[in-house]
């Protein structure tokens, strides 16, 4: 059993990351000791020096998310000390519609992905993984999958008792003009539809998502609030539909079969309805069209293009697993032998694919 660090966005209580997490604990926490590897969620971001705690691990797994951003590079992921030991990247995406590569990050970038040490790349749409090949040239395959979160078992779906159409917004939104989107609310209302402005975030996002779901403009919004990652998904798997300001919404809402409208086409949304053949449900919250749209979103997600997706980031995760366990065997108690099962220490990592 190996000892993993998880590199990533956690803690901060973004919907989508606390998947991440949730998805690793579940995933290669059945076989291994893993530990988010920050104690702070602000610079630093450690108590202690990034080299210390780099030490307590036998290794560290970063990802998943937007965690390669051309123009700035956060200490806490690409930190040089996690390169003392293996490191395995995992579902990363780079949003790249931010256009300017500072020379400086992309060296730093670039020293990362191309050191020795680096076991393992994959991202989570092939758009990402063309940027890292091209611009940071790797010295191992980039592999491709679909989004870490498809790899979750979903809590069961919450039953409503009136049909019930859902919106999320977010902070940095906050002061778009709420016409087009109090339009959609008010005719789902006149149809019979209950709407509910759901608040996916905990923690310190949840208390900034709160403020401004109450300043939306819908009396008759009901807002549902909950520390509580599963919650928060069995809300969204209830739905009629959902209108989503957050890419993890679209995500969860897709697992369940509900249909999402977009209203966040950043790289990775425009990627994902790109592979299930919905882009025309990308909009925005001042689309003109949004009704519309809103209307089309009563068709259902194609079930078997779910399940392909499914299929693609569990075969990833089980595929990483492996190379883990070729890495740092699992030993028998009294032995030390490597554990049945396990691979022998020097075994080939052939097996996982490249894209």
């Amino acid at each position: 059993m190996a000892r993993l660090g998880l590199v990533g966005f956690f803690g901060w209580g973004n919907y989508g990351d606390e998947l991440f997490l949730e998805q690793w604990k579940t995933s290669l926490g059945r076989h291994h000791d893993v530990a988010v590897v920050h104690d702070q969620l602000t610079a630093p971001y450690f108590s202690r020096r990034a080299t210390d705690i780099a030490e307590e691990f036998d290794a560290l797994v970063i990802g998943g998310g937007d965690l390669v951003i051309p123009n700035k590079i956060s200490p806490l992921y690409w930190n040089r000390a996690w390169l003392q030991r293996p490191v395995y990247i995992s579902g990363v995406g780079v949003p790249t519609w931010v256009k300017y590569k500072a020379p400086d990050v992309i060296e730093r970038l670039r020293t990362f992905f191309q050191h020795s040490n680096v076991r393992y790349i994959s991202a989570r749409d092939e758009e990402s993984a063309q940027w890292i090949r091209h611009v940071l040239q790797p010295r191992i395959s980039v592999r491709v999958h679909a989004d870490l979160a498809f790899n979750l078992t979903m809590p069961p779906a919450h039953r409503y008792d009136t049909p019930t159409v859902g919106i999320n917004l977010r902070t940095h939104r906050a002061d778009s003009d709420p016409t087009q989107l109090l339009r959609v609310c008010e005719t789902m209302q006149e149809r019979g539809y209950d709407v509910v402005n759901l608040v996916l975030g905990t923690g310190r996002t949840r208390a900034a998502d709160i403020e401004v779901a109450r300043k939306f403009p819908f009396k008759d919004q009901i807002i549902l609030e909950s520390e509580d990652i599963d919650q928060l998904s069995s809300w969204i798997g209830g739905l009629e539909f959902l209108l989503s300001n957050k890419f993890h919404g679209t995500v969860a809402a897709t697992m369940y079969g509900v249909s999402s409208v977009v209203l966040s086409a950043t790289t990775k949304s425009r990627n994902l309805y790109s592979r299930l053949d919905r882009r025309h449900l990308l909009s925005s919250n001042e689309d003109p069209h949004l009704l519309p749209k809103a209307e089309l979103a009563q068709v259902p997600v194609s079930d078997m293009a779910v399940r392909i997706l499914e299929a693609e980031a569990n075969a990833a995760v089980r595929d990483l697993q492996r190379l883990i366990d070729t890495d740092f065997p699992r030993r028998g108690p009294l032995t030390g032998a490597p554990m049945q099962g396990a691979p022998a220490e020097g075994s080939s990592a052939e097996g996982v694919r490249s894209a």
